[in-house]
């Protein structure tokens, strides 16, 4: 009996175009004979299961540290919400140069996967071990129950379609591939070209669709349901401004009776009491002392506490949460910039640490959050989701991928971009509104109708605060066309000096909107890929993305 590898047999064919570049001919050598047996393995429902949850664990989870990657990088701090503890880390220094190109990815990757959560290599092996796991099923139907096949296999095409969404977002059309590859046995039909970003899309959510009514419509832990498809099927169709489509898919998700917001609290909602609870669609999941995360050690505040203070909020983030009343800071009377935290929203208190506030038992001065010579450049730390006090070893926290908050503010994002504007609208806002402390629309400015020009800023203000840190931002300003001028403004913080507060730049930012929409293919990719360099037209230039 032959055995394989099946978790690297073939892993050639869909990650040639960037291993060979480093690897040479040394990787299209045979496969030991000592490696995991497919025979076995899918002998029965529990080895499959156990191949299906290792496609699982390499999820891009944002708030651990691993073997592939600096986990305390993460790509949150690529907007304009947070910035790295140091000017080392990759996204301080790209997000002040962007100086990355074809023959320039050295520096993007330097932190690896997940902190680059669409990184081409990691994605393309992934979504190869989704297409072995749906061809060793067919290969082995008989070892299964028919129910047992048809959610295994509409979980793997979930995930593969997710890891393709990763990838499709940030360099646009790729390469369609829906079968394990093999050069021992295929020779050069393993290279194939890179399909337009809108056949990839179009891909995507149809993959998501069909795989959705095999999937159960349940709160799942950690595993795929119906919603979780249909959720990253509506993000999909907003992020390519589909909205006619995006509106339809989250009210989908509205009507399907198995989600709802949490109600013991905003922050309350990511700690470890609210894991898979009714607002979690879909999540990365963690266990105290053995699968554990490290979200408090990682961005919790440096000092008693004993965090290591990675993701500092910023002043642009901090200024853009709202009055109690509901009123930005600029229309409300009451606020106060000599005291600017007071009378702010709920959200504000359970998101940021900031001058004056206690956390964890200790009241934070200025010097304990901003202080240049020892790493602190904005004047607040993170306080959403972590910890009080640190606890090393146990933190169980799940890092969630899409939550129903994030649905009902696309529904009305789309609703607005249609200009459809109706009660369900609204309420889908005031949902999450109220939810998070604040009063309607309507209490906030006395009237119940309201403009697309009006209600646009609203829901993308609203979409910013509540889904901070959440690795949101960067994918929200790109899909808006809006990178090209918030990220070429400079990431500010704040100080307090002789009585008062004086905001600080703390450091410049550069976006090229001839180019930066999309990340650059790397040139070894492209140059190990004949079809790659053979396509000269419509999106690509012998391969590459536009503008490198």
């Amino acid at each position: 009996m032959m055995k394989t590898n099946i978790f690297l047999k073939g892993l050639l064919a869909a990650v040639l175009p960037f291993m060979a570049a480093s690897c040479g001919e040394d990787f299209l050598t045979v496969v030991p004979q000592d490696q995991l047996d497919s025979e076995a393995v899918f002998s029965e429902s529990s080895g499959g299961d156990l191949f299906l949850s290792d496609i699982y664990n390499n999820l891009p989870d944002q708030e651990t540290l691993n073997s592939d990657g600096f986990g305390y990088d993460s790509f949150e701090m690529f907007g304009d919400n947070a910035v790295a503890r140091y000017d080392w880390c990759v996204s301080w220094n790209i997000g002040i140069a962007r100086d990355y190109g074809p023959n320039n990815t050295g520096f993007l990757y330097a932190h690896g996967y997940p902190s680059i959560p669409f990184y081409y290599p990691r994605m393309m092996a992934n979504i190869r071990k989704c297409n072995v796991f749906i061809k060793q099923v067919e290969d082995h139907k008989g070892n299964f129950s028919a129910d047992w096949i048809r959610k295994r296999v509409a979980e793997a095409r979930f995930l593969r379609a997710y890891f393709y969404h990763q990838a499709w977002m940030a360099y646009g059309g790729l390469p369609i591939i829906t079968v394990p590859l093999d050069r021992n046995t295929q020779g050069d039909a393993i290279f194939y070209p890179r399909s337009t970003s809108e056949e990839t899309f179009e891909f995507i959510t149809r993959e998501l669709g069909e795989c959705a009514a095999d999937l159960p419509n349940e709160v799942g832990a950690g595993h795929a349901t119906q919603g979780a498809a249909l959720t990253l099927k509506g993000w999909c169709e907003l992020f390519a401004g589909r909205y006619d489509l995006a509106a339809a898919t989250n009210w989908q998700v509205m009507q399907l009776g198995v989600y709802d917001l949490y109600q013991e609290g905003y922050n309350a909602l990511f700690t470890e009491k609210a894991n898979n609870c009714a607002e979690s669609i879909f999540a990365y999941q963690h266990v105290p002392g053995n699968k554990i995360s490290q979200r408090s050690m990682l961005f919790g505040p440096i000092g008693a506490y004993n965090g290591w203070g990675f993701m500092q909020p910023t002043q642009n983030l901090v200024e853009e949460y709202r009055m109690a009343s509901g009123l930005p800071t600029g229309e409300d009377g009451n606020f106060d910039p000599r005291n600017p935290y007071a009378g702010r929203e709920p959200r504000f208190y359970e998101s940021i640490i900031y001058h004056k506030s206690t956390f964890s038992g200790k009241v934070y001065e200025i010097n304990d959050l901003y202080d240049p010579a020892s790493n602190l450049y904005t004047g607040y730390f993170r306080r959403k989701g972590i910890s009080e006090p640190l606890n090393l070893g146990q933190e169980g926290y799940n890092f969630m991928f899409f939550r129903f908050a994030e649905v009902l503010l696309s529904y009305a994002e789309a609703k607005i971009e249609l200009n459809e504007i109706d009660d369900t609208v609204l309420d889908a806002i005031d949902r999450v509104r109220r939810r998070g402390g604040l009063p309607s629309l309507e209490e906030t400015y006395g009237k119940k109708n309201f403009t697309q020009a009006e209600l646009r800023p609203v829901v993308r203000t609203e979409r910013r605060i509540e889904l901070a840190f959440e690795g949101k931002r960067y994918w929200d300003l790109i899909r808006w066309r809006e990178a090209e001028r918030l990220l070429n403004l400079p990431v500010r913080g704040i100080s307090y000096e002789n009585g008062q507060y004086v905001e600080k730049s703390v450091h410049a930012m550069k976006f090229d909107a001839s180019k930066n929409y999309l990340f650059p293919m790397d040139q070894g990719w492209i140059d190990t890929n004949p079809r790659w360099q053979e396509q000269n037209t419509g999106e690509f230039n012998r391969g590459q993305n536009p503008g490198y």
